[in-house]
């Protein structure tokens, strides 16, 4: 299992931070490794997720919590894929992120990979493309 959290402070108010992660299918700009976004119904999306050379499609559902301040989502088939973004207002034109995901591996070499430690800091680069992805609008 890869579990990797990250924080950060992004120079938007929270109300711009939560609109932007409303819409979901925008999410590859900032998450690493997903590709595309589809929505699939009510709460449900289609992730394509890429690692390295292979590709997999994903049934999530996404969850906002807006008087939370977070949203969530989790793998509806398959390996486990969860994760959560929790903001938080730091002053009226700064908000905390804080991202945490959780991916078991779906092959024989992502698991030999994970337990020689072979780990990349994906949530870090997701948090700043988040930033990029907040401000550039």
């Amino acid at each position: 299992m890869m579990r990797q959290h990250a924080t950060t402070t992004v120079a938007a108010p929270i109300a711009d931070v939560q609109a932007r992660l409303a819409d979901v299918t925008s999410w590859p700009a900032f998450l690493y490794g997903l590709e595309s976004v589809e929505p699939a119904g009510h709460e449900r999306y289609r992730f394509t997720l890429v690692n390295g050379k292979r590709q997999r499609n994903v049934l999530v559902c996404v969850q906002t919590h807006p008087s939370e301040h977070r949203v969530t989502w989790r793998q509806l088939e398959g390996p486990r894929y969860l994760g959560e973004l929790r903001l938080r207002e730091v002053d009226s034109g700064h908000t905390a992120v804080e991202l945490t995901m959780t991916a078991d591996p779906v092959s024989m070499a992502e698991g030999f990979r994970e337990l020689l430690g072979e780990r990349h800091p994906e949530a870090v680069l997701d948090l700043q493309r988040l930033d990029h992805y907040v401000t550039e609008a």
